[in-house]
């Protein structure tokens, strides 16, 4: 399990500025929470990038995020602290001293290290003889120019 920063975005925030924000965000992978004001605390709710747009679409902009969302109707998610991570389910906001600080998702899936297999295949030698230049066989290197042009022979 690993921690996530996220892009946290106030339930009394209005649609216009939300979606600016969205827009301008550094990417669109990172999970969205919407804090609430709630009876015994901030409630949060975790939604994705994707989600929270398609909600806003065709919303006004002066309309608050909690009543396009509807948040009286769903269930906040309980947030958890840094050392409880590892058993908490995905999805769970991570609050360090009243702050949020991320949700807990999946570990990253590992690329596996390329082989020499893959390397050789991408070999010059190993390519066959279309890949390689026309005049390579009268020995001849064509310059630059000679490329862009097609002159030189």
């Amino acid at each position: 399990m690993r921690v996530e920063s996220v892009i946290a975005v106030p339930a009394s925030d209005t649609v216009g500025p939300t979606r600016l924000r969205l827009l301008t965000a550094r990417t669109g992978k990172l999970p969205v929470v919407v804090v609430a004001d709630g009876t015994s605390g901030p409630d949060y709710h975790v939604m994705t990038m994707t989600e929270l747009q398609t909600a806003l679409t065709n919303q006004l902009s002066a309309t608050p995020l909690g009543e396009v969302l509807d948040l009286a109707g769903r269930s906040p998610r309980t947030p958890v602290g840094k050392a409880d991570v590892a058993a908490a389910a995905v999805g769970t906001p991570v609050v360090e001293n009243g702050r949020l600080i991320g949700v807990v998702l999946d570990d990253k899936v590992e690329v596996p290290e390329p082989t020499e297999q893959d390397l050789q295949r991408g070999a010059p030698s190993t390519r066959g003889q279309s890949a390689e230049p026309a005049d390579a066989a009268s020995g001849r290197k064509r310059g630059l120019w000679s490329r862009v042009t097609g002159t030189g022979r």
